[in-house]
């Protein structure tokens, strides 16, 4: 099929995403938008292998397919190989969410039909059809920019953005987890954030952590990166064992949403933990830089934007993340400003 028309509609679509974990999250509802509009559709997400856990898990896809830059798309014989995977499946249409010339070159080679994807780099002109936004403006969320791709496959629809993932069903290590928490109910402190957004201090979460421990009877479990270890390790020792628990590690990506899906409290800055619980349905409490381009008004949790704390600043337009004039505005957020958000506002609402 060559046309995207009312008559001839498509029936083949490719999604690509192959970037970060919250990134990638906010681009699973354009694939709910399309099954909506296109039940029939044979819907197949490009992901990077990290991610793949997750987006199995989701609903509307029909085939994950998996992006491997290092290995076998690695150069210009992978991008080849890539093309001629991509053209074996016939598709009538390739949305391409994360913008890169490796990626953009094999829709043009596969010779899909209908190739969409944004304007304003120089490779461009290898798509058919450029969405005109520039992103780093701000003007709207991540995810509303996302279903921007979307508008020519959605005639007169402006759709929310909407997650679905499949049902939970518990397996038989969530038995064995759960017995070894000394409470009915859990919170979880993400304490690092990858060095891609502003962050709180060791010592704002070490306030967070003991104002739980005195407001909850909840079990607090701190999680991290394998690079983020000794930092939860550091934040762990200075509080009981059987009340606060380092899970470094420990869990498969997979099963990590699994225990985000069932906390009772996810706590944390800009990260991707942060998307998996608003997609979950999990309470949040989030603390965010205010201004472009980590703005929540970009970046933050879209159901739960009222759940998000920034400071209050004298303005600058743009954040200057590395040479911050405040040493990381986050900082500027005192003891009792983030006692009133958790204690006063946040727990009082869930306990």
């Amino acid at each position: 099929m060559s046309q995207n028309s009312p008559s001839n509609p498509p029936e083949r679509f490719l999604l690509i995403r192959t970037d970060r974990i919250g990134d990638t999250i906010l681009t699973l509802p354009a694939v709910t938008a399309l099954r909506k509009k296109y039940p029939a559709a044979f819907i197949v997400f490009l992901a990077q292998p990290y991610t793949a856990p997750l987006i199995e898990q989701y609903e509307g896809i029909d085939l994950l397919l998996t992006y491997e830059p290092e290995g076998r798309h690695k150069g210009w014989s992978g991008i080849m190989r890539l093309s001629h995977e991509l053209q074996e499946l016939k598709f009538d249409a390739a949305l391409l969410f994360y913008p890169r010339a490796e990626l953009a070159f094999p829709l043009f080679k596969a010779k899909i039909p209908l190739r969409i994807g944004t304007a304003y780099r120089w490779y461009s002109f290898l798509l058919t059809q450029r969405i005109f936004e520039h992103r780093k403006e701000c003007l709207k969320h991540e995810a509303e920019y996302n279903l921007s791709l979307l508008s020519s496959l959605l005639p007169g629809e402006n759709p929310l953005p909407q997650a679905e993932f499949k049902k939970w069903i518990p397996e038989p290590w969530w038995d064995n987890f759960r017995a070894e928490l000394n409470s009915a109910e859990y919170v979880i402190v993400h304490p690092g954030s990858g060095a891609s957004a502003p962050n709180l201090s060791k010592e704002q979460y070490r306030l967070i952590i003991r104002l739980l421990l005195e407001k909850t009877a909840w079990t607090v479990l701190l999680t991290g990166t394998s690079a983020e270890e000794n930092l939860v390790h550091e934040l762990a020792a200075d509080f009981p064992q059987e009340r606060v628990k380092e899970i470094v590690g420990r869990f498969s990506l997979a099963e990590f949403f699994s225990v985000i899906r069932n906390s009772s409290l996810l706590i944390t800055s800009s990260t991707g933990p942060l998307h998996l619980a608003n997609a979950a349905g999990t309470p949040l409490l989030g603390f965010f830089c205010p201004v472009k381009p980590h703005t929540p008004k970009r970046w933050g949790p879209y159901d739960q934007q009222q759940w998000v704390v920034t400071p209050k600043l004298d303005s600058p337009e743009i954040c200057e993340f590395k040479n911050c004039p405040h040493g990381g505005c986050l900082q500027l957020l005192s003891d009792s400003e983030i006692s009133t958000e958790l204690c006063e506002k946040r727990l009082k609402d869930l306990i």
